[in-house]
């Protein structure tokens, strides 16, 4: 089964992405999981292996979003809470709850370069708060990595800990994902993702996204590196909708519910908690799958989606910006139509059984 997707994932090799990790699966059974290429072209050829790490960019704010439930489960927040509650000083977002964060609608810019001179000196969350808003709190999905370091900062007050910690504490532990980290350096086996002209290197080990770099490569809205299998653990609890492999229950079905939950109805992306939906919007996992199905994407060429309908679920992971991130467009290409064909063979077997 899946041969097409299969066969469609390999023909990208060399062109783009260098090489890429799969699997599908329902729950927690996987019924495809296959590697192709290379973890790293440059400096020197390296093969694909199944202990590779790749950098998830923002799929690593699923991560984020798993302890932020966890701690809405727990009763410790609610998504009505208002970050005034938690800064002194919010800046021109006094108003925003937990649920913008949640959902990309605070009002914040897609991006700041917390990296730049400009920055560097001020209070990351501080710089964040008080940016120019680009809508009213609530009014339009922006999505915003600037959330997400906020969110961050947020759950680390709450839980007493850093992120890192809370990671694996409340996600990658109970869920079995066994060698996702923040920050593996070069001791073990990472898909290399851009070259980096201020370090002369390509980036292996440490993360991509600049910002997240700046932070220490620990940050709401990137750094998590994790193998194909690490991603498999939490694909089956997202397919089963809050029961983690072990069969015990991660999420309650009514926090999870929730989080692949329509919060933005008739704005211009359909957003859950966290989770980007599938609406009548263009979608970047194709467009056979059904409307709610839930999932998202990272910048550095991965992503994972799940039917909402069968439980069917996909993970692609790649490095597409080992060949520059200007080189995107042929992996954007082939991930749609990735996620159509297993969508479409799955059909055709059940329709034949």
């Amino acid at each position: 089964m899946f041969e097409g997707a299969l066969q469609l994932v390999h023909t990208g090799i060399g062109s783009a992405y260098p090489g890429a990790a799969v699997a599908i699966g329902i729950g927690h059974k996987v019924l495809a999981r296959q590697f192709f290429g290379l973890r790293q072209e440059n400096p020197i050829p390296l093969s694909l292996t199944e202990d590779t790490r790749f950098d998830l960019a923002s799929l690593s704010k699923l991560t984020t979003t798993m302890v932020a439930l966890k701690f809405l489960e727990n009763g410790v927040i609610s998504c009505s809470d208002r970050i005034d509650a938690f800064f002194g000083n919010p800046g021109n977002y006094g108003d925003c709850e937990l649920r913008h964060l949640l959902t990309h609608t605070t009002g914040l810019p897609p991006g700041i370069p917390l990296y730049a001179p400009a920055y560097r000196n001020c209070d990351p969350v501080h710089c964040i708060l008080h940016a120019d808003r680009v809508c009213k709190t609530g009014a339009e999905v922006h999505y915003s990595c600037m959330g997400y370091i906020v969110l961050q900062r947020i759950l680390e007050q709450v839980g007493g800990e850093p992120l890192n910690r809370l990671a694996s504490k409340y996600v990658f532990a109970p869920l079995g994902m066994h060698t996702a980290l923040y920050n593996p350096g070069a001791s073990v086996p990472v898909a290399a993702t851009e070259y980096c002209t201020s370090t002369g290197q390509w980036a292996t080990g440490h993360v991509h996204d600049e910002n997240a770099s700046f932070l220490g490569g620990v940050s709401g809205n990137a750094g998590v590196f994790a193998t194909l299998d690490d991603m498999i653990a939490f694909a089956g609890m997202c397919s089963a909708r809050g029961i983690a492999r072990s069969g015990e229950a991660y999420l309650s079905a009514q926090t999870f519910d929730l989080a692949v939950r329509d919060h933005t109805p008739g704005k211009a992306e359909v957003r859950g908690l966290g989770f980007l939906l599938k609406g009548d919007q263009p979608f970047p996992m194709g467009q056979r799958l059904p409307r709610g199905s839930y999932g998202h994407t990272g910048f550095t060429g991965t992503s994972l989606c799940v039917d909402c309908e069968t439980g069917l679920w996909g993970i692609l992971l790649t490095n597409a910006v080992h060949y520059g991130r200007e080189n995107r467009a042929p992996y954007f290409s082939l991930r749609s139509r990735f996620y159509d064909e297993i969508v479409t063979e799955f059909r055709s077997v059940r329709a034949r059984s």
